[in-house]
């Protein structure tokens, strides 16, 4: 399994993104302080996948290339968008069918759907990074193409419970 991660998206879904207009080194440390995070959590050490983040890097003076963060590939996309970057690593992957685009981005969820990959939103990465590594499958979870019907009943439930 591979996964494909829009990294300032899932950065600002957690809470690491620093305030607009911050500087250089505040969003540095801010990036290093979220990849500590992700590749901190158990899921991430636990399951056998290989991991991009890509961060945009579209008015970078100068290309910061690929790395790897404690076993994570990390990208900065110099001179286009994190969007057209990870919309061409897409393209290029061998079985799309095998790769999970996290992104809150309608347009990189949409275009993950056309090529055939697995698509999550922020939350439900979360969420599978959030699961006791006991219960936490390889794959993170599948999408919810439905929207669930089941919380109306869980709202009386609570409704009855706290008057």
């Amino acid at each position: 399994m591979s996964v494909l991660i829009d990294g300032y998206n899932l950065m600002h879904a957690v809470g690491y993104a620093p305030p607009p207009n911050s500087t250089r080194t505040a969003h540095d440390s801010a990036r290093r302080r979220f990849l500590d995070w992700l590749t901190g959590t158990p899921a991430v050490k636990a399951a056998p996948s290989v991991i991009r983040v890509v961060f945009d890097a579209q008015n970078s003076k100068r290309d910061l290339g690929s790395g790897t963060h404690r076993g994570v590939t990390v990208t900065f996309s110099f001179g286009q968008t994190a969007d057209d970057l990870i919309e061409a690593l897409i393209s290029v992957f061998p079985n799309p069918h095998l790769l999970r685009v996290v992104s809150n981005d309608s347009r990189l969820r949409d275009f993950a759907r056309r090529k055939k990959c697995k698509h999550l939103s922020c939350e439900q990465f979360l969420d599978w990074l959030t699961t006791p590594p006991s219960t936490n499958s390889d794959d993170p979870p599948k999408p919810d193409d439905k929207p669930r019907t089941d919380w109306p009943d869980e709202f009386d439930t609570l409704m009855k419970a706290f008057g």
